[in-house]
């Protein structure tokens, strides 16, 4: 929420031992922050300028950062699910369409995990209601799906905010194939392995 609104000056105090879940998206998020207001304020962003290839590879997934003129993301998946399959999608965050093509996006899971899941102590909180759940030859949520390709978008939410992890703005081109949270972690870390890979522009 905070990267696809262009917020990078902020405090964020907790009251329990992680962010809660809302609906599964950033839009809960998102509608508070507007609501509340945001500040432009007197002072040059910092953009981290990615200047060479990184790419991190791991099995059948991998990531990379490009160099580019302006942040882009493009990601692919691919389960073996009827009601997923392959799908893409990119998008370049510009005019507000964070807002409306990423922030309701919803994490997913598979009803044939969550018994697998919560006997392991995982997915306790998870429901209808915090997650798109797929059966085998339907979506479990009574309302369907809130884009067709829900699914992809969600990976891009979540890419979005691992990276914002840089601690700044990215300027790069994203790619991601059928990867999550480990793999975009790795690919920070080896983005700031070498000084040379980036640069700082305001």
């Amino acid at each position: 929420a905070l990267s696809g609104l262009h917020i990078d000056n902020l405090n964020i105090y907790l009251d329990s031992s992680e962010v809660p879940i809302m609906d599964g998206s950033s839009k809960v998020f998102v509608d508070l922050i507007e609501k509340n207001g945001i500040k432009v304020q007197n002072k040059k962003r910092k953009i981290l300028k990615v200047k060479k290839e990184i790419k991190v590879i791991n099995k059948d997934s991998s990531v990379k950062l490009l160099p580019n003129n302006q942040f882009s993301i493009d990601f692919e998946i691919d389960f073996p699910s009827i009601l997923i399959n392959k799908q893409s999608c990119q998008l370049q965050l510009v005019n507000g369409n964070y807002k409306t093509d990423v922030a309701s996006a919803r994490t997913f899971g598979f009803e044939k995990d969550v018994e697998n899941l919560r006997s392991n102590g995982l997915a306790l909180g998870g429901s209808l209601d915090n997650a798109v759940v797929v059966g085998k030859d339907k979506i479990l949520n009574k309302e369907g799906l809130r884009f067709k390709d829900e699914f992809v978008r969600h990976k891009i939410l979540d890419s979005i905010g691992d990276l914002y992890l840089a601690g700044c703005p990215i300027q790069a081109y994203f790619y991601g194939n059928k990867s999550g949270h480990f793999l975009n972690n790795q690919l920070l870390r080896e983005l700031f392995s070498d000084k040379s890979n980036f640069e700082y522009i305001d």
